[in-house]
């Protein structure tokens, strides 16, 4: 079995839901980066006044950083690099970058997700640090807000490691528990899958055991009496060459036409144990053969056959043509009699393939044998699986048709 080449697919459009939720995101950071940059701008908010401008300034490459969010599932090792650099540039607020990283972490593993980590704690670290050294500093709150370079503000430093690590690991768990859940859900898939894929085998299996059946109960009844009325056929016609001719004639298309039987019903059994064993039906290319025989059984049939190219024809257009036919014949035969069958058989890979089988229906003709009932509905299912057109009944000319057409190709 063979796939196709994997292929690039769109980009399924976003939900409003999702869509909602990344313009949240990008409004929170970007007020984010605007109040710190805000915060660090203003004079005397660092321990050097120089600074202050760097700081109004980094506001901008900050604010083109978080619009980049938008793009952080189609990249998102890109851009959590890109947010990472950024901030450890520009002073500036470590949720830039933790925002990037969290989307990074759902689908990276190994070497690549523990740098993200790393990179995205030695941000939060630096971005402490610069807020330690503020005038307006968040973290002064928890030491009364000692000035700047005093030893209470300074004892904060200590304390940076671990409140980096506190505001880090929430954002690498979102990104741990955004891949379980992914994980989990093509886990479900494959279970799915798989169950389905089972059902089906257990499906084909018992196909295959009905196949089986069948194929033993054709072969150990009718086999068995074909076989019989053959063994039968040869002494009648052993007898029959001391009676004449004509009774040895006769002998001999009984038994010709129990061993063809014989032979077409191994072939059935064959079909029914090995489906996928490939096989020569007979087709347009044995319609001569089928005329012929039928013909020298005694019946008058009067066929007119042209077809183009016969070999190029469907397997399957062309054997169901072939069993169309001689169900008609044999169909005209037992309900008519020994009255003329005009078969007219026409056909090209352009045009398909047409059939017409026409006889006469006698007045007060009783069949020579009772049959199924099933043999106009079997060539109307034959055509339809082909997807063609089919037509059987008396016409205003007191004749009985059978019209078929079948395209060259099925689709």
């Amino acid at each position: 079995m063979t796939f196709p080449d994997p292929q690039a697919l769109p980009e399924p459009s976003r939900s409003w839901y999702r869509v909602s939720r990344e313009v949240l995101v990008l409004i929170l950071c970007a007020m984010a980066v605007m109040s710190v940059a805000g915060k660090y701008a203003t004079n005397g908010s660092s321990a050097a006044d120089a600074f202050a401008p760097f700081g109004y300034a980094s506001a901008f490459p900050m604010l083109a950083v978080v619009a980049l969010l938008w793009w952080r599932q189609r990249w998102p090792v890109l851009i959590a690099a890109i947010a990472i650099g950024a901030s450890l540039v520009f002073p500036t607020t470590p949720f830039v970058a933790l925002t990037a990283i969290a989307g990074a972490v759902a689908v990276t593993t190994g070497r690549t997700r523990w740098l993200l980590i790393v990179g995205g704690y030695v941000v939060t670290v630096v971005s402490l640090l610069w807020d330690v050294f503020s005038t307006s500093s968040l973290l002064a709150s928890f030491v009364d807000g000692a000035a700047v370079g005093s030893t209470a503000r300074l004892s904060l430093i200590p304390f940076i490691p671990l409140l980096a690590a506190l505001l880090t690991a929430p954002f690498a768990g979102t990104g741990f528990l955004r891949q379980y859940r992914q994980e989990r859900d093509e886990a479900r898939a494959g279970t799915i899958t798989a169950t389905r894929n089972v059902a089906v085998m257990h499906e084909e299996m018992a196909r295959e055991h009905e196949r089986q059946e069948i194929a033993r109960e054709l072969h150990d009844t009718l086999a068995a009496r074909l076989s019989a009325v053959s063994l039968h056929a040869g002494a009648f016609e052993l007898a029959a060459s001391q009676s004449g001719s004509d009774a040895l004639a006769a002998a001999r298309r009984v038994r010709e036409a129990a061993q063809g039987s014989l032979d077409e019903l191994r072939a059935v059994v064959d079909v029914l144990k090995n489906p996928t064993a490939a096989r020569r039906g007979t087709g347009l290319s044995d319609l001569s053969l089928l005329i012929d025989r039928v013909s020298s059984d005694g019946a008058d049939v009067r066929a007119q056959i042209m077809v183009t190219d016969p070999a190029s024809c469907d397997e399957k257009v062309s054997h169901a043509l072939y069993r169309i036919l001689q169900e008609s014949i044999s169909n005209a035969r037992r309900h008519a009699g020994d009255v003329a069958i005009r078969v007219d058989v026409r056909g090209g890979p352009q045009t398909g393939v047409s059939a017409s089988i026409t006889n006469e229906v006698p007045v007060g003709a009783r069949p020579s044998s009772v049959g199924g009932g099933n043999g106009l509905v079997g060539m109307h299912e034959r055509v339809a699986a082909m997807a063609g057109s089919f037509q059987a009944g008396e016409t205003q000319e007191g004749t009985f048709r059978v019209s078929v057409w079948m395209p060259w190709q099925p689709r």
